[in-house]
Parts: structure tokens; C-alpha cells; sequence
């Protein structure tokens, strides 16, 4: 942290999740510490297996920076990797930002930081620019049925529209990048559930609509702009994933996070998630896949799907009840931070 940081500046801890995009995460770092913002600390969650030497080196002379800090991790998985950033960052705000991501500008924390001035505001998630689609054009339909950030009241399933310039306030969740939370908040309603691939910011913000107070909100602010490189190679690589098996990425979630919380939901309109997860898969295949390219792969892809869906279904149950050893899930998600005195004494010389 800088010695000229004002007293009054809350420290902000921007936690980055790296998973094989060295390079990536270099040109993220140096991005950051260009901010005005300059009480912040900037810890790296680095899980990555392959390191290329002169991105290794890169990365090195970067966290010689007092502001940066490296911690050096086998693979977690994105829940995981979010819980050790957190639990090692010492700000009074998070802020959330992942490997293949990039600030538009130099005051990307202090727009978090500004909204956040409302003490009753506990998060804040700001504009996403795909490198896709760098012009977006504004859907009001779009925006008035996902609610800009929601749940759809009846299955529980994420609602998203973070492209476009209207601020919104409340919203009803907070998104995984280009996202701040208070540290009050994390203490409050706990981490985040770590045995499900994707969608893993929606297990806090469950517990966090249960137990907030009426006053208080999530909040969405197009000011604060992050460019989402969707062609990055690294990380989940979700888009270069097979149908089989991000259904199968998604059908975890449906039984393990959705149906944590809302168990005898998911139970009694079971058919209805399964055919849900049939076509958010085909539809996001469709949509972003940069390994289908072309209506007949995705056609194909599509009918595979369709023909293999009982063997896939009958995989996610054996998974389910499967012993944590073989599945790599955590036995039980982590609920609970770890206490701040814990914190200084692992992170201590």
C-alpha cells in the first residue's frame, strides 16, 4: 500500500482468481496499479499448472510491489479460490476481478468505492464489455425481465443483464466479476459454497437475500466498466467446453447449490430443471461456444445431447452422492469466514 494513501481511504482488497493466463493476469496487475485508488492491496489466487517463464518473470517483478501479493495454490476451483482470497485479504471492501478480465480505466475502484459510501449498500457489480461485442444495444424487454441482476422466483435460476447504462438500485445479486463486497457483509452471511464449477457466486447471495436487513441492497452501477476477453484460453474454459460437459457443470449446480437451499423445490419440479438445463446448455453452445462454430456442429452437439441425457443424468446422481475423494467436492460448503486474528497469524512472517 502506498505511505501517502489518506487515512480516511478504506482500504480496498481487489482478490484475483488465476487459472493459466499468466500473460493475462500480467497486463490485469499492471492495470491495477495504475488506479487512482491507491489504498488498495491486490492479492492473486495463482492456481495455474502451466507457466510460461517469461510470464512467470513478469509476474515476479510485479509483486515486488508492496500492494501485490501472490499466494500460490494447487487448482481450487473458482468457489475455492474466491474463499482463499477473501479469507487473505485484509480491506474493508472486496473487489472481484478474474484473470481474462480488464478494467476500462484508471478509476474502476474508486466507482465501487463511491457507491459504496451508502452505508446500507453491501455490494455493488458494475458494466461488462464483451471483446465480441464492443457496441451493445440496449434491450428494455431484456432488462425489465431479468430485473438487470435477479432470481427467477420460481426455480432460483441467475437472471443477468450487466451490458448495459442504467443504474439499478436494488438489484437482487451480486455478479462474480467486476463485482464489490464489504468485508461486514462476507462476516455476516459467510463465503461461498465451494462443490459446483459454475454459477458459484449464487450460493452467498441466497444466504445474503435471507438474512440482509429491509434497508439493505445490492446495487448495480455502469460507471465502474470491465472488458471481458471471452476469447482468453485458461480458466474454466467454458467456452471451449463440450455440450456433455457443461451439462454436466450445470446439473451440479442444479442439485448441489439450488438444491442446498431450496431443496424440496428442486424435488418437486425436477423434470422441469432437467429440461432447463437442456436448453441453457444447447442455448449457450449456440451463443458463445468457440468449439462448435457453425449451425451444424451446434445442431449436432445439440441432438448428442439429447440422445446421451439419461447416461449424463444418472453420472450427476453417482457424483452426488459419490465420497468427496473421488468427486474433488469439498464434504460440506464452506459457511463461515475465517476470523480476522486467523488471518494475520497465517499470513504473518
Amino acid at each position: 500500500m502506498k505511505a501517502d494513501a489518506p487515512v480516511s481511504m478504506p482500504l480496498a482488497s481487489v482478490v484475483v482468481r488465476s487459472f493459466n493466463r499468466l500473460p493475462s493476469l500480467c497486463e490485469l496487475v499492471e492495470t491495477l496499479l495504475r488506479q487512482t485508488w491507491t489504498n488498495l492491496e491486490i492479492v492473486i489466487v495463482e492456481q495455474s499448472t502451466e507457466v510460461p517463464a517469461d510470464a512467470e518473470a513478469r509476474l515476479a517483478t510485479l509483486a515486488r510491489d508492496p500492494r501485490v501479493r501472490v499466494l500460490k495454490r494447487r487448482p481450487l476451483g473458482g468457489a475455492a479460490a474466491r474463499n482463499v482470497g477473501v479469507e487473505n485479504a485484509r480491506g474493508d471492501v472486496f473487489l472481484f476481478i478474474d484473470d481474462d478480465d480488464l478494467p476500462t480505466d484508471e478509476h474502476w475502484v474508486a466507482m465501487h468505492m463511491d457507491v459504496l459510501e451508502d452505508p446500507k449498500c453491501l455490494g455493488v457489480s458494475g458494466k461488462h464489455v464483451h471483446n465480441d461485442e464492443l457496441e451493445h444495444r440496449f434491450s428494455p424487454l431484456f432488462e425489465w425481465f431479468t430485473r438487470t441482476l435477479s432470481y427467477d422466483p420460481l426455480l432460483k435460476i441467475s437472471m443477468t443483464y450487466v451490458q448495459h447504462d442504467r443504474r439499478r438500485m436494488p438489484v437482487y445479486a451480486l455478479h462474480g466479476s467486476n463485482a464489490s463486497l464489504r468485508r461486514s457483509a462476507w462476516q455476516r452471511f459467510g463465503g461461498w459454497d465451494e462443490d459446483t464449477a459454475i454459477e458459484d457466486e449464487v450460493s452467498f447471495c441466497f444466504r445474503a437475500l435471507r438474512g440482509k436487513r429491509p434497508d439493505e441492497y445490492f446495487a448495480y452501477d455502469p460507471r465502474p466498466v470491465m472488458l471481458r476477453n471471452r476469447d482468453v484460453v485458461g480458466g474454466l474454459n467454458k467456452r471451449r467446453m463440450s455440450v456433455t460437459a457443461f451439462f454436466g457443470h450445470y446439473i451440479d449446480f442444479v442439485h448441489r447449490i439450488i438444491g442446498r437451499y431450496y431443496p424440496l423445490r428442486v424435488m418437486i419440479m425436477y423434470p422441469v430443471y432437467v429440461l432447463l438445463t437442456y436448453f441453457m446448455t444447447v442455448g449457450t453452445i449456440w451463443r458463445h461456444s468457440r468449439k462448435y462454430r457453425g449451425l451444424l456442429p451446434n445442431i449436432g452437439a445439440a441432438l448428442q445431447l439429447l440422445v446421451e441425457l439419461p447416461f449424463h443424468l444418472v453420472s450427476a446422481w453417482v457424483r452426488l452422492f459419490a465420497p468427496p475423494g473421488v468427486t474433488g467436492k469439498v464434504g460440506a460448503a464452506r459457511l463461515h469466514p475465517v476470523p480476522t486474528k486467523a488471518i494475520a497469524d497465517e499470513t504473518s512472517p
